[in-house]
């Protein structure tokens, strides 16, 4: 493995979400129907708030939902209720080959994170609970009270963690594994490799070429870095 550092994101990399896009979009109403919204966007309007970057906030001030601190707060409530029912149904759970390829890597003394665009305490419940802490040198999750321009695709969760665990990129390399377009995103922006795991078959079915940024690669199985 030439790579030093392996960064990770959680949700459909590591985690199996059953029905995800129906999964964030109820949460994502649940939590507009709580707020002061005027009217609930169609499912097309909805999908693009996930992918909108920093205009998001565009997005809910058009939807009426103004206190945007509030927003992330009642919703990473309801995220984190509904993980906790279904991790103990075993209906949230790890993909098959996510264990034995972490210990891999960390058993060949390389430095492990995550970067994940969920609150920062569901991350830690999750790895956790699953027992897959043990693996990691840092977590990093996003919290309603801090910035959410942070979130990916920003490159500034990637950084902080290269940070933090001292990379040196004149010496070193990293590379970040997710499943999205705004992984890639956030590891280019961060000067990174970035890797994207097609867990779904049928996700980005036009490729990558009209994207910004491209992965620099793209696997159907975890262990398919081991080989990096």
């Amino acid at each position: 493995m030439k790579y030093n550092y392996f960064l990770f994101d959680l949700d459909n990399c590591l985690l199996y979400i059953p029905n995800s896009k129906d999964y964030f979009d109820n949460i994502l109403l649940e939590t507009l129907k709580q707020g002061s919204t005027k009217q609930i966007p169609e499912r097309s309007e909805r999908n693009k708030f996930w992918f909108s970057g920093n205009n998001y906030i565009d997005y809910l001030k058009k939807w009426g939902t103004n206190n945007i601190r509030d927003f992330w707060k009642c919703f990473d409530e309801i995220d984190f209720e509904y993980r906790k029912i279904l991790v103990q149904k075993n209906e949230i759970l790890l993909f098959d080959d996510v264990k034995s390829v972490l210990e891999e890597i960390y058993d060949a003394n390389k430095k492990l994170a995550i970067v994940s665009n969920s609150a920062d305490y569901i991350v830690d419940f999750i790895v956790k609970k699953l027992n897959i802490n043990k693996y990691f040198h840092y977590f990093f999750g996003l919290s309603f009270d801090k910035d959410q321009s942070i979130a990916k695709p920003s490159p500034l969760g990637v950084l902080s963690v290269l940070e933090k665990l001292k990379y040196d990129p004149k010496k070193e390399k990293a590379i970040m594994i997710g499943d999205s377009i705004v992984d890639v995103y956030a590891a280019k922006k961060a000067n990174v490799s970035a890797c994207l795991i097609r867990r779904d078959k049928n996700k980005y079915p036009d490729g990558y070429g009209a994207w910004e940024y491209n992965p620099d690669f793209v696997i159907e199985q975890l262990n398919e870095i081991l080989n990096f």
